[in-house]
């Protein structure tokens, strides 16, 4: 379920809540959960990425479908943010505790972060760095179960369209060369950019089958977040003690 809330944290007006009152949500959260039980479902929004009145909006949100008996297993961030006034790390580290603190994954769900052209070198530098921070707020949480970027390129990001002298918000470029964002992607996760086995990009949702696990007390195997399986992959397929490679699509397996 996505965006029921103003700025304010208050709710937005619709022809749900008009007619039942923020009741609406946990019948709709119930209604969902009794279609599919095994389908995790979560309240996805924009700016609720750090504290705030929207965050605490989101978060009341939470507590009140609990409150019904219904089911909730997360809640999305969409971080569709600008360079330069991107929540800082310990900002979104803090923002997400709260979240998780009530018992609910949480996950970036569509991240990207624009700014205003043309593009500079510091420009490129200020949005690794945005990057960089939002996937290793992301990395501290237990509870942070991914992250998912809004479009990989330029070439095919919706910010040109929607913002006016505004793009760049990708971490490659239109001709798909990777950009410093890249870089700070994997200095999150812990890697660099000669590693074979760091993930370049971290899913939110993962399939409930598993391939392979390094054996008990093994130090050897692909590292967590690391790339472990999918169409034509030609690297380590066997997790580090600890980690299990996990499905996340055809192209797409991850040491989780």
């Amino acid at each position: 379920m996505e965006t029921a809330l103003n700025e304010d944290g208050s709710y937005r007006s619709s022809i749900f809540y008009t007619t039942i009152g923020e009741a609406y949500l946990p019948i709709a959260f119930a209604a969902a959960a009794a279609a599919d039980p095994s389908v995790k479902l979560y309240y996805n929004d924009y700016n609720i990425e750090s504290p705030g009145s929207k965050s605490t909006g989101a978060q009341k949100i939470v507590k009140l479908i609990q409150s019904y008996g219904a089911k909730i297993d997360g809640v999305g961030l969409q971080a569709h943010f600008i360079v330069g006034s991107t929540p800082s790390k310990s900002a979104q580290t803090t923002n997400l505790a709260a979240f998780t603190a009530l018992g609910v994954e949480v996950a970036y769900t569509e991240l990207d972060i624009r700014m205003t052209l043309p593009s500079t070198a510091a420009l490129l530098a200020q949005q690794s760095t945005d990057y960089q921070n939002t996937v290793a707020a992301c990395v501290a949480n237990a509870k942070c179960v991914g992250v998912t970027i809004w479009d990989y390129t330029d070439k095919y990001s919706w910010v040109p369209s929607t913002f006016s002298g505004q793009g760049a918000a990708c971490p490659w470029d239109d001709n798909l060369v990777k950009k410093p964002a890249y870089t700070g992607i994997l200095n999150a996760l812990g890697g660099s950019g000669s590693s074979t086995t760091t993930a370049t990009t971290l899913a939110t949702t993962t399939k409930a089958t598993t391939t392979t696990t390094a054996s008990s007390g093994s130090s050897t195997g692909v590292a967590h977040w690391g790339q472990c399986g999918g169409s034509g992959w030609t690297g380590g397929t066997t997790c580090a003690s600890g980690y299990t490679c996990t499905y996340s699509n055809d192209w797409y397996s991850q040491c989780l």
